[in-house]
């Protein structure tokens, strides 16, 4: 280990992690359909263990999140999926919260899955708190929700995602955002955590990506312009009076921080909020203590 990245290690405590802990059991996958699409739905754990429902963060995928899945399997029957356009699920006309959320509730309806936890990451912070507050999540019963990092409030863009902000600039770029999208990974995270872990991360969205890279800069150019990254106020308000845990890195590459937690401090005071040592992978990188976490909140 090069003396770079054991000061990495030690600067945002990220843990040591096996290299058998980057990938997940494929039988655990599975194809299910919704609005005649497939999706790529992921359920493993005890059978009769406490439920959990995971769900990913803005261009990553399931399996991207082996590491913290490999920790949580041990106590929770985790359902997760590659949500509309991301991973292994195929490419949908919209890519709104709505079809986020549906596309959520057609999976635990498919499973058939009831009281649960709900934990999400970044863009699946996000909709995790905007589920948690939607009436139309009640019947499923969810116990508690942690959000790790969840965008909403406010976020720090790139120039180039603020160039594909405008739908004229976006269409004249569309050949070079998959590039942009691949260097900004490169400068917001590679650069950051150490070789090994971002090999074994970025590995799997690299052989991804360039298997589906039309579906990938569709979505992604559609959701830049249409995801509400800084919007969301009212609907994290909605969930203002359930169980929520929020945790927020120091070292952000995405999420401002400062600004997100000055907004729960205020408008969401009945919330657990936790400002912890790291980065925007905060789960990813120290997933025996993000799983520890997640259990023992009450």
């Amino acid at each position: 280990m090069s003396n770079k990245d054991q000061m990495i290690y030690e600067k945002y405590n990220i843990e040591h992690i096996p290299v058998e802990k980057f990938s997940l059991n494929p039988k655990s996958f599975h194809a299910i359909n919704f609005k005649g699409k497939k999706m790529n739905a992921y359920i493993d754990g005890p059978e009769n263990g406490p439920k959990l429902f995971f769900i990913h963060g803005f261009n990553f995928f399931v399996e991207m999140y082996s590491t913290l899945i490999n920790e949580l399997i041990q106590t929770y029957r985790v359902l997760s999926v590659d949500l509309p356009g991301h991973g292994h699920t195929d490419a949908f006309e919209e890519y709104s919260v709505n079809t986020f959320q549906e596309a959520i509730m057609a999976t635990l309806d498919h499973y058939n899955f009831k009281d649960f936890v709900l934990v999400g990451h970044s863009m699946g912070g996000q909709l995790s708190i905007m589920c948690t507050g939607d009436p139309r999540f009640a019947k499923f019963n969810i116990s508690k929700t942690v959000a790790f990092c969840p965008s909403g409030i406010k976020v720090n863009k790139t120039l180039g995602q603020k160039c594909m902000q405008s739908r004229c600039i976006s269409r004249c770029i569309y050949n070079m955002a998959f590039k942009a999208g691949m260097d900004d990974t490169e400068k917001r995270t590679g650069n950051l955590i150490p070789n090994e872990i971002y090999k074994n991360l970025l590995d799997k969205l690299t052989e991804y990506l360039l298997k589906e890279q039309m579906k990938y800069v569709d979505r992604m150019i559609a959701q830049v312009q249409e995801f509400p990254w800084e919007t969301a106020q009212k609907e994290f308000i909605s969930s203002k009076n359930k169980p929520v845990l929020v945790f927020l890195a120091t070292d952000e590459q995405y999420v401002n921080t400062p600004v997100t937690a000055k907004f729960i401090n205020t408008e969401c005071k009945n919330w657990s909020l936790n400002i912890e040592k790291g980065l925007h992978e905060l789960p990813m990188l120290r997933p025996k203590w993000a799983a520890e976490q997640i259990i023992n909140w009450k």
